[in-house]
């Protein structure tokens, strides 16, 4: 199956990531992935560049073509991405299938009437969480599925500590882009109390965040003053702005940008991962990837996490710490377009990290639970998942 992909593929995003391992997957397994989009400073060692080398010369030719033509009606499929309020990026309305296909991660459940109506003759949608497949069938629409992303087990799975910090320090670790969505400010006035009776714990951030204006959002937030200051190369200041908010600079460590292949060994060095996010369109990428290595992570029961959650019940026993006090954003904020959202209380947080401490054994056991539960979630998994919905469409061409 030939199947073009029309977000960019390699940049270091949630969608970049999806991206570049879509196309590596779907190589592997036979098909024809043509990225119409890459990023500028792709940088492949040469076995991944081979394994993508019919993709690399389809995106050089469909890339000259636009550059001549402006548009393109291409004979295959085409997947496109689908961002907030399920609208189509402009490269979607350059660029066209047969059939297409929307890619849909959204954070807010209101959705305009022209994005429904454009979505309802797109021949099918993927939601990326099991609450975006609820909020689109809740809009009405029919052709909506269910597939979320994958983890890279090559990389992300359990294995011993690099050894890169004291011991007998508690490590947390938070990741995400820095914003109001993804509830750091939670986690670091949580981390707070918690490391005023714990001074030997750590809290280890990739909170690196490329775009300023998701940024600002952390101006809603009750919880800081003021937001961290961007250095000389574009890096946040974070160690200056935990401190301004009450924590010895000492006790933070920021990674600061990193690729997907350096998170790993990084993230295993941590007792914690804790993710207090108000909402996930999808099912948090980051957290995915620290289950996977096995570390044990807490998880705000709201949005796309609940998928994440839902391991529990399928492997009988708990895969994570589940923060379920969640406050209704919606009612709490007056703005519908928050269905689903949650606020994680700071003294929830703070509990979990407190009961991670105590009980270290269980701690382990729920870190072992979600890896094993990661496990059946590679890429390959799931997209086999995806290339199975994507045959039905095609057969209805």
């Amino acid at each position: 199956m030939k199947i073009g992909i029309g977000w960019q593929v390699g940049v270091p995003s949630g969608w970049g990531t999806y991206g570049l391992n879509l196309c590596l997957a779907l190589a592997r397994q036979g098909h024809r992935p043509v990225p119409l989009s890459l990023a500028q400073d792709l940088c492949l060692d040469g076995l991944t560049a081979r394994t993508l080398a019919v993709a690399l010369r389809d995106h050089a030719m469909a890339e000259k073509l636009l550059s001549l033509h402006g548009g393109l009606d291409l004979p295959h499929m085409v997947l496109h991405g689908l961002g907030d309020h399920l609208s189509f990026s402009s490269f979607a309305d350059r660029v066209h299938g047969s059939p297409e296909v929307g890619v849909a991660f959204f954070e807010s459940a209101l959705i305009p009437s022209d994005n429904l109506a454009r979505a309802r003759d797109t021949a099918l949608i993927v939601s990326g969480s099991s609450w975006n497949q609820m909020v689109l069938e809740a809009h009405g629409l029919t052709n909506a599925r269910f597939c979320p992303q994958g983890i890279d087990p090559s990389l992300f799975h359990p294995a011993p500590r690099a050894g890169l910090l004291a011991p007998g320090a508690f490590v947390v670790f938070s990741g995400g882009k820095l914003e109001y969505r993804k509830g750091q400010d939670i986690v670091l006035a949580a981390f707070a109390r918690f490391h005023a009776r714990h001074p030997e714990a750590l809290l280890v951030t990739a909170w690196h965040n490329l775009w300023p204006e998701s940024l600002e959002t952390l101006r809603e937030s009750a919880l800081v003053s003021s937001l961290p200051e961007i250095d000389g190369q574009g890096r946040l200041k974070i160690k200056a702005w935990a401190a301004a908010h009450g924590l010895p600079a000492e006790a933070v460590i920021d990674l600061g940008p990193l690729t997907n292949a350096q998170a790993p060994r990084l993230m295993r060095e941590a007792d914690l991962a804790v993710f207090a996010n108000r909402c996930e369109g999808g099912t948090n990428l980051v957290a995915m990837e620290a289950m996977a290595c096995g570390v044990p992570v807490a998880l705000s029961a709201n949005t796309g996490h609940l998928d994440l959650i839902a391991g529990s019940r399928q492997l009988g026993e708990p895969v994570c710490w589940e923060m379920r006090g969640q406050s209704a954003i919606a009612e709490l904020s007056g703005d519908l377009g928050r269905t689903g959202w949650g606020e994680t209380s700071v003294e929830e947080v703070t509990e979990t990290m407190e009961a991670a401490y105590r009980d270290r054994d269980e701690n382990r056991r729920r870190g072992s639970a979600g890896a094993r539960f990661m496990a059946g979630w590679s890429w390959d998994t799931q997209v086999a998942r995806l290339v199975d919905l994507l045959a039905e469409v095609e057969g209805r061409a």
